[in-house]
């Protein structure tokens, strides 16, 4: 009986590393492995008839945002057409499993795995760049993903376990993990995602200095960008330098489509204008309906993560998702300064906190929360410090 309860345990937790790391690879895979994980799981706590789960002190912002969520799309004027965010919820899951299955060592083989796939996911797109030998942002790449945001919003935080790896557990073959964070770095160069870019090296800084907090660390960090910065390729650096043009196509598209956020709010405070129906109201906001022409202009979404929840739910599910993120970063800050600086046990709370600070960033350009693949390895990297606590415990 035990040897069957551990292999329907041991089995669980292959499917759920399978479903929070091949988000890197694809979606489709990944989301099979999840729903199988589920199964699984379910099935381990019938056997066993144990149902008391270990859920991370997060439960109360997190249902509330489900619910403001669940309540904008009952008020919309086309519940029909916002179901897509309510199907987002069963990814939530990944909390649980992820709380209840996995331990530090299980979590040390998850970022193991995730780094692998994530070098892999940039050689394809160094593969791209080699057989068409240009990039721009009219033709950009995109790995094994359908858009350019998602590939580079995946590889950014397989950069955090990456370089959070390297610097906590001290890996074996140093050179070779080096060489495939060089390859991920790489990637995103390519990518020409610039708000990726500064979240990434924002996070890898924040990760340096909760590891050596020096002014070296940002001599050394000043230092390695600058080089950076000179050795970039022709287009790279004209990239960087569209950042502070107003007038750069996506810098304009952005601004215009936060102006009209912000009208969508002011009208519509407490549920917004309805899930999904940013879109297709957008144009009653925005002054210039020229503009749909207009490169760059993708009124798809806010380009922000508070702002499209305010504008899509209403400011309550904003304050209500800003709630549950600053939760998960003060938890994972205060689990950091409480480990041991032995063993790398400070490594796992740390990419926590990393992730939490990357994705935020992030989200000021882009609403990344929204993107199933980055939001299922998100949702693994911040509830992997509960899970060791959780396991600890029992």
């Amino acid at each position: 009986m035990e040897l069957s309860q551990s292999k329907l345990n041991a089995t669980a937790y292959f499917l759920t590393l399978m479903g929070v790391t091949l988000p890197l690879v694809s979606i489709a895979l990944s989301q099979s492995f999840l729903a199988l994980s589920i199964a699984t799981f379910g099935w381990e706590q019938i056997r066993t008839q144990r149902f008391r789960l270990s859920f991370p002190p997060i439960l109360w912002p997190l249902l509330l945002f489900m619910t403001a969520t669940l309540i904008a799309w009952l008020w919309s004027p086309e519940p029909e057409i916002g179901l897509p965010p309510l199907n987002k919820f069963w990814l939530f899951a990944i909390i649980v499993l992820v709380a209840n299955l996995f331990d530090r060592q299980r979590i040390m083989q998850a970022y193991q795995t995730l780094f692998v796939l994530g070098v892999l996911a940039s050689l394809q797109v160094i593969g791209q760049f080699l057989i068409v030998w240009r990039i721009s942002t009219e033709t950009r790449l995109t790995g094994f993903m359908g858009h350019w945001m998602t590939l580079s919003g995946g590889l950014m935080l397989a950069c955090v376990v990456g370089a959070g790896y390297f610097l906590f557990a001290m890996p074996k073959w140093r050179l070779l993990w080096l060489a495939g964070l060089a390859i991920m770095v790489a990637a995103l160069s390519l990518s020409l995602t610039r708000s990726i870019w500064i979240a990434t090296l924002a996070g890898v800084l924040v990760l340096l200095l909760m590891r050596h907090l020096h002014w070296k660390t940002f001599a050394a960090a000043g230092l390695a960008l600058s080089a950076l910065l000179v050795l970039a390729p022709g287009a790279i650096q004209r990239r960087i330098e569209s950042i502070w043009d107003i007038n750069e196509p996506s810098n304009y598209a952005r601004l215009a489509i936060w102006k009209a956020g912000v009208k969508m709010v002011k009208d519509h405070p407490w549920v917004g204008v309805g899930p999904q129906r940013v879109a297709k109201v957008f144009y009653d906001y925005h002054p210039y309906p020229e503009d749909r022409n207009r490169s760059g202009f993708y009124p798809v979404h806010m380009h922000n993560n508070l702002l499209q929840f305010a504008a899509e739910r209403g400011i309550p599910c904003a304050l209500l998702w800003l709630w549950l993120m600053l939760k998960l970063g003060w938890d994972h800050w205060c689990k950091f300064r409480a480990a041991a600086t032995e063993d790398g046990e400070q490594g796992i709370p740390a990419i926590g906190f990393t992730a939490v600070v990357t994705l935020f960033l992030a989200g000021l350009f882009e609403f990344n929360f929204g993107d199933s693949e980055v939001l299922m390895v998100f949702l693994f990297l911040v509830s992997a410090p509960y899970a060791v606590s959780s396991s600890a415990e029992k």
